[in-house]
C-alpha cells in the first residue's frame, strides 16, 4: 500500500479521496517531499492524487513558479483535466505529463483550448482513452500552437484518428510524435505517414 510517512494516500484501485485537514495535510507532504531544490520541477508520478488532492496541491503557493509538471497516474479524469486547464498557477508550464490519467474525449478538449496552458511545448497523454474521436479533437481543435513533442501511445486510436492528426494543421511546430500500440492497420499507419503533418515530423513513432 503506497503511504508517505505513514500517511495512508490511496487505495490500489482508487484515487485519494481524502478531506478536510486530513487531504491537506497528505497534499502539503507530497509537496515536500517532490518539488524539485529550485521550485521549477514537480514530480507527482505514481501518487494518484486525484482530483481532490490536484485541487490542494494548485492552491500551494510553493508551486506558482513549476515549469514542468509530471502528473503520470494519478487518474485526475476529465475533471482534473478541466482545473489544470482554468487555473493560472500551471501558466508556466512548458512540459507537462499526463499519463494514465483516465483522460477522454472531453478532458483532452479541455486542455488543448486552453488559455493557461499556452507555453506547452511538450504534451505527455500515454495511456488514456482518446480513441478516434479524441484524436480528432486534437487534429481540428487544437489551440496550443507551441507544442513540439507530444506522445500519444495507447490511446486505443484507430486509422481515423491517424489520418486526422496527419492531415492536421494546429501543429505548426511540431517536431516529434508518439503514437506506438494503438488500433491502427498496417494500410492505414502508411496511408497516415504521407500526410503532410506526419511528413515534416523529425521523429514519427507508429
Amino acid at each position: 500500500m503506497p503511504s508517505l510517512s505513514g500517511i495512508k494516500i490511496y487505495d490500489t484501485d482508487e484515487p485519494c479521496n481524502y478531506t478536510g485537514q486530513k487531504l491537506i495535510d497528505a497534499m502539503t507532504k507530497v509537496v515536500d517531499d517532490r518539488l524539485s531544490e529550485n521550485q521549477r520541477e514537480l514530480d507527482l508520478k505514481g501518487c494518484c492524487v486525484g482530483i481532490n488532492g490536484l485541487q490542494v496541491i494548485g492552491e500551494d503557493p510553493r508551486i506558482v513558479n513549476i515549469k514542468r509538471l509530471n502528473l503520470g497516474g494519478n487518474k485526475i479524469g476529465d475533471a482534473g483535466a478541466h482545473y489544470l486547464s482554468e487555473n493560472e498557477v500551471f501558466s508556466k508550464l512548458n512540459w507537462l505529463e499526463l499519463g494514465g490519467n483516465d483522460l477522454g474525449t472531453q478532458g483532452i478538449r479541455e486542455i488543448i483550448k486552453s488559455k493557461v496552458l499556452r507555453k506547452l511545448k511538450t504534451l505527455n497523454l500515454y495511456r488514456n482513452y482518446l480513441k478516434d474521436e479524441g484524436a480528432k479533437v486534437l487534429a481540428e481543435e487544437n489551440e496550443l500552437e507551441k507544442i513540439e513533442e507530444m506522445d500519444l501511445a495507447q490511446n486505443e486510436i484507430g486509422d481515423e484518428g491517424y489520418i486526422a492528426l496527419s492531415n492536421s494543421t494546429r501543429f505548426p511546430n511540431l517536431v516529434a510524435l508518439y503514437l506506438d500500440n494503438n488500433f491502427g492497420t498496417r494500410e492505414g499507419r502508411e496511408t497516415a505517414r504521407q500526410g503532410p503533418n506526419f511528413k515534416k515530423l523529425q521523429s514519427l513513432n507508429l
